[in-house]
């Protein structure tokens, strides 16, 4: 058994990120993000014996990753996307600091535009994130390769449009708050 947990230990550290990043696309709030990231690990450890080397490890890894969240999401039956209610302003800091503020906020606004995408979409958006090639995200999720690359510039036209649309409800709050 030490292989066995030599090999997990292994794909675990080359992994995680990866793994955590999918997770986090699939549920916005970071807390459920963690505790799916902890049974995609469960799922993994548990069925590790059935990788047969076929797929590439990662496309294996990624169908894991997938359906765990599929199932997590069903279970905990969490359909609405969260974001905080107000993004704080950003506090008198140095130039680096308040960019790194600015990213982090960027980022946020990112998760919950991705969180507001259809099911597929956020799947694919995310195994894009990761620099997953076409084939092999069309082998996770069983489609061909030439529409993988018709549905990938279609999110990413969704995606810009829900970041306008996020950037413009921003503006009118501001605007609000003004008055």
């Amino acid at each position: 058994m030490p292989d066995k947990e030599k090999f997990f230990e292994q794909i675990v550290r080359e992994n995680r990120d990866k793994l955590y990043r999918i997770c986090r696309a699939c549920l916005a709030d970071p807390d459920d993000a963690k505790d799916l990231y902890q049974e995609v690990l469960v799922k993994v450890w548990l069925h590790l014996h059935t990788f047969r080397g076929e797929a590439k490890l990662s496309t294996w890894l990624y169908r894991i990753a997938l359906n765990t969240a599929i199932l997590y999401r069903k279970q905990q039956n969490k359909h609405t996307p969260l974001l905080p209610q107000h993004i704080s302003e950003l506090p008198d800091a140095s130039a680096e600091t308040a960019h790194k503020q600015e990213q982090e906020v960027l980022l946020q606004k990112l998760h919950y535009c991705i969180s507001c995408l259809e099911k597929q979409d956020r799947l694919i958006i995310s195994l894009v994130l990761e620099e997953v090639s076409y084939k092999e995200i069309a082998e996770v999720l069983g489609l061909t390769v030439s529409h993988v690359g018709v549905k990938i510039n279609r999110v990413k036209q969704k995606l810009a449009l829900l970041m306008e649309q996020q950037a413009g409800a921003e503006i009118e709050l501001d605007k609000a708050d003004k008055r």
